[in-house]
């Protein structure tokens, strides 16, 4: 037994170099195949979260052209305008469009701080879809209470009736279910409430009347005030008030093409995981704010990608985000920080400063309508016409 054990650590001694480059081979091998087989759960977890998306949209839904005389419904399937002036006020706008428009008989009702009950808002929707005579269908203003309708709202019945559906902030869960459900091409822009410029004015009416592709988006910084320094806290202003010097940013540059899908992140990530969630898959993502924390915002964001949505997206646009702040925030990141960082990860095309969103800048936007962004030139293109 002593012979055989001094045998062995002659042996040892002898080829311990071997012996100690081979474990340490093995070593860093077990290593990395520990680290392959995480990625790998990493991206199973994500993949099966992407299971659970739509995978791919409906068929674009058009509503007809919008002509002048056309009867339109002025709601309020959220939140309470401010006063009575602000439906005579969102009145004025639409007859100037051209338009006749009705109010919904519970616009000005009271119940916290929604225009009335559910059951109350979702009759003056109803009423609205029932009604062969409406072509369109304006929300005044925005707010909280959407989201409660969407589950009750005949969709078969936008389905079978297009009609022209026009609202932006909480008002975006009715836009998105509208296109989720039936495949209709909604339209995104400021609420009567917000319309405050010649430029939201002129876009709208543009979209809902044209029947040619509409005109290209151009992303710009100088129109935001304080955009540079990554705070957002300021509105948006018009051409011509101030010194100006477009420019613009992408994270990642590229093209992607795709339906046009997106609008206010807090009404897309309240959907998430609800049959009311949209098709991501190959589709160009714009998103807007208002009034949120970047931290709130963050997480949002980072639900979008844990979701596994980011992945299927074929490119991402950043709207405007006014008012949106860093100030007694958890996130004191930029959101050129926050949603670049995430972007470039995915290595998927994304630009900033697009003039879409709520502000007195912002455009209208056709959900559902294919479109070519080009994050390096900061430009998104149409390339079919938003109506039928």
């Amino acid at each position: 037994m002593p012979q055989t054990t001094e045998m062995t650590r002659r042996t040892l001694l002898k080829h311990g170099s071997k012996v100690l480059i081979s474990a340490t081979i093995f070593s860093k091998g077990m290593n990395e195949m520990a680290a392959a087989k995480h990625r790998a759960k990493q991206e199973a977890d994500l993949g099966s979260t992407a299971i659970a998306l739509k995978p791919e949209s409906k068929k674009a839904l058009k509503a007809p052209a919008l002509k002048t005389g056309d009867k339109v419904a002025l709601l309020c399937p959220a939140g309470r305008p401010h006063n009575p002036a602000s439906v005579n006020r969102a009145i004025a706008i639409v007859e100037e469009m051209g338009f006749k428009p009705v109010v919904g008989k519970n616009a000005l009702k009271i119940f916290g701080t929604m225009a009335g009950t559910d059951d109350e808002r979702l009759s003056d929707f109803e009423a609205a879809l029932s009604d062969d005579s409406i072509a369109g269908i304006f929300c005044i203003t925005g707010g909280y209470g959407a989201l409660h309708l969407v589950d009750k709202i005949n969709w078969q019945r936008l389905s079978e009736s297009p009609k022209a559906l026009v609202g932006s902030d909480d008002n975006c869960h009715l836009l998105l279910a509208a296109y989720a459900k039936t495949g209709l091409v909604s339209f995104h822009a400021p609420n009567l409430d917000r319309i405050v410029s010649q430029q939201s004015f002129d876009s709208l009416k543009n979209a809902l009347t044209s029947k040619e592709t509409l005109p290209s988006v151009q992303s710009n910084y100088w129109a935001i005030e304080n955009a540079n320094d990554g705070t957002s806290e300021a509105k948006a202003r018009l051409p011509g008030d101030k010194w100006q010097i477009a420019y613009s940013y992408a994270a990642v540059e590229g093209t992607g093409e795709g339906p046009l899908l997106g609008g206010n992140l807090t009404a897309l990530g309240s959907l998430m995981g609800t049959p009311y969630q949209p098709a991501f898959k190959d589709a160009v993502l714009f998103l807007e704010d208002i009034n949120e924390d970047h931290g709130v915002l963050d997480r949002w964001f980072t639900n979008l990608y844990l979701a596994g949505a980011l992945s299927q997206v074929s490119a991402v646009a950043i709207g405007d985000f006014e008012n949106c702040r860093t100030i007694d925030c958890f996130n004191m990141y930029s959101l050129e920080d926050l949603f670049g960082d995430r972007m470039k990860q995915q290595n998927k095309p994304c630009c900033f400063g697009m003039p879409l969103g709520q502000s007195a800048r912002s455009l209208t936007a056709p959900i559902g309508v294919k479109v070519k962004l080009d994050a390096g030139k900061g430009t998104i293109t149409y390339l079919e016409t938003a109506v039928s």
